[in-house]
């Protein structure tokens, strides 16, 4: 569906209406509040998936507000593409004067520039990508850093789709917003960039946690819980596996795996949803034909001599589970 049209007060009042019935409107439910003096229809906003509803807010944010926002931290990651787990409960703003307060009305305000480096992504303004990158390193836990930085070294298939380039931009201007944390848009960072930006931190502490997280990061995985997997696997003393293992299939189509751990001739594979979902995977098969040619996918790979073990989403977000399932498929802790 479309975007739902913002209404504010200005509105009622161009018409000749009270804006008074606004509130009215509210408390009777045909209008939702999604920010202080900016509704919308509630009938299309509960049609509205939780990712378009934080969209729309940071739109309701900045109809709101007299000065142009820059988002930032999570916010301007959503738009950059970041793989980020489930959806911010707040919106990120920066602002070059603390005055108010931190945190405020559903807005955390991160001190910084609101001019240098800054990019546009449709109506919205958003800190660099290597800006964003960092400021999630430095909040995230290690596992969900290393998502947000291999996210930032990859590039999108469907990046020419939303992207515009011109000869003087240093970065893209991002032509269509599009809050999601699956598709990375942008040219893809270089690690040196990164490391060098990293370098550039205030405390050492902050540069070794930086460094930490870029150095592992690798631009072969294909998803957050890819990254998450590895990332914990690594905390908790398993063996790393090469990432992306390839196979030639008996009809002789290549194949890869999510991690191969050679010693063991064991292949793990990390089983999230979106894979089966995704519009632009499996070459617009239907889900359940996507299904079955995984399934064949495999069993040609086990035919080669080849053990399999696969997890999901609760698998790694409970560690002695996870720790069972590697243990069972022969993996031990070093």
């Amino acid at each position: 569906m479309s975007t739902p049209r913002l209404i504010i007060p200005a509105d009622f009042e161009k018409s000749g209406r009270d804006r008074r019935e606004l509130v009215d409107l509210c408390n009777k439910g045909q209008l939702t509040r999604v920010h202080r003096g900016v509704y919308v229809n509630s009938t299309e906003f509960r049609e509205l998936s939780p990712m378009q509803r934080y969209g729309l807010t940071a739109s309701a944010f900045q109809v709101a507000t007299p000065q142009q926002p820059v988002f930032c931290h999570a916010t301007a990651a959503l738009l950059w593409g970041l793989w980020m787990v489930g959806v911010p409960e707040r919106l990120h703003v920066m602002t070059e004067a603390m005055r108010g307060g931190r945190n405020e009305n559903g807005v955390d305000r991160h001190r910084g520039s609101m001019t240098e480096r800054v990019q546009r992504c449709g109506s919205f303004l958003l800190t660099g990508k290597v800006d964003t990158v960092l400021q999630l390193i430095l909040s995230f836990d290690f596992p969900y850093a290393v998502a947000i930085c291999d996210s930032s070294l990859r590039t999108s298939n469907r990046q020419r789709a939303y992207n515009h380039f011109t000869a003087r931009d240093a970065e893209p201007t991002l032509r269509t917003p599009l809050w999601q944390s699956t598709y990375p848009q942008g040219p893809a960072l270089r690690r040196e960039d990164l490391i060098a930006a990293a370098g550039e931190l205030p405390t050492k502490a902050a540069q070794k946690r930086a460094l930490a997280v870029i150095n592992f990061a690798s631009p072969l995985s294909e998803s957050a819980g890819e990254s998450i997997s590895r990332a914990k696997m690594h905390l908790l003393g398993f063996p790393a596996p090469e990432l992306q293992k390839h196979f030639i299939l008996r009809d002789g189509s290549n194949a890869y795996t999510d991690f191969w751990f050679k010693e063991l001739n064991l292949a793990g594979e990390f089983d999230g949803m979106g894979k089966y979902l995704r519009a632009d995977w499996g070459s617009g098969l239907t889900t359940q034909q996507r299904v079955i040619k995984e399934k064949w996918r495999e069993d040609q790979i086990r035919a080669q001599g080849v053990r399999f073990v696969r997890w999901d989403w609760k698998d790694i977000m409970n560690q002695e589970r996870f720790i069972r399932v590697l243990h069972e498929a022969g993996l031990r802790r070093q």
